[in-house]
């Protein structure tokens, strides 16, 4: 078994559990998942099987599109509504309108410089924030570089109600963190109520498998389900080879190159439209 899996993630379960799912339902070891989704998140997590695992690091920085939820005047310790309360909920929401929402969030696009939720995956001196933070303990957090590439306001019914927003950023991009700091611009706090991805690599909720549909099926059925590795890379710039480099590329053999204006960026190789791995730095990154 080959490919990947377009996997629509549900509530209440962990990226982890996902693969280990799948590895019982189809007794397949290497599985590995792109993009982690907190527990409460939902949508697309693309779920790698097989040679296709060999992909995982360069499928992670292809851009995601999340819609999410947020609730303006309540701050939380996880900056999502699953977390504790910092007190009541303010009542400085009063004054906000959906234009000066609007305009905070063109604040976001671009790149910027965001400070991560304590509660996070994220190691400082080789251990996670979360940890830190149950243990009690202050840690300073570093501020990371992210790009969002498009955020806009999805719908609005006043500033007492759930409102959504949809943003296209980059991989280490935390929307929980866009939600806080949205409250800190206008004044009155804010946390995340929901998140679901839509999109990352080419795959699309729309297309994605419910996991209780998988518990349902053969395994037979789900490898029929599997997209091929070369879409996992669609975002990759193409470098196509001829039949002797190809040769020599999946034979490690560096005069591959022979002929051939390398570039220094990413790139996919293909022979045939078939991919035969990455190129990273003008070096062989990966062979299939």
């Amino acid at each position: 078994m080959n490919g990947i899996l377009n996997l629509h993630k549900p509530a209440g379960c962990t990226s982890f559990d996902c693969v280990a799912v799948l590895r019982r339902l189809t007794g397949e070891k290497k599985i590995g998942h792109t993009g982690t989704l907190d527990p409460q998140a939902t949508g697309v997590l693309p779920l790698c099987i097989g040679k296709a695992t060999r992909l995982l690091e360069f499928m992670d920085e292809a851009p995601k599109t999340y819609v999410a939820g947020c609730l303006l005047g309540l701050q939380t310790d996880t900056q999502d509504i699953w977390g504790t309360p910092a007190g009541p909920r303010s009542p400085e929401i009063a004054s906000v309108t959906r234009e000066s929402v609007e305009k905070a969030l063109r604040c976001f696009e671009g790149e910027i410089e965001q400070k991560p939720p304590v509660f996070s995956a994220i190691k400082v001196n080789g251990k996670k924030l979360y940890e830190y933070a149950r243990e009690g303990k202050d840690v300073e957090i570093p501020v990371r570089r992210v790009t969002v590439y498009s955020i806009r306001l999805l719908d609005w019914h006043g500033p007492e109600e759930l409102f959504t927003f949809e943003a296209v950023c980059s991989r280490g991009t935390y929307v929980r963190s866009i939600c806080h700091d949205l409250g800190q611009m206008l004044g009155c706090g804010a946390c995340m109520s929901s998140l679901v991805r839509t999109a990352t690599c080419g795959y699309t909720i729309e297309k994605a498998v419910p996991l209780e549909d998988l518990r349902q099926m053969t395994t037979q059925q789900i490898e029929a389900l599997l997209d091929p590795p070369e879409t996992a890379v669609a975002h990759l710039p193409k470098l196509e080879l001829n039949a002797e480099q190809a040769k020599l590329f999946t034979n490690g053999n560096p005069l591959w190159t022979d002929n051939l204006k390398i570039s220094k960026e990413i790139q996919a190789a293909y022979y045939n439209q078939k991919l035969l791995g990455i190129i990273r730095d003008g070096k062989i990154a990966k062979v299939l």
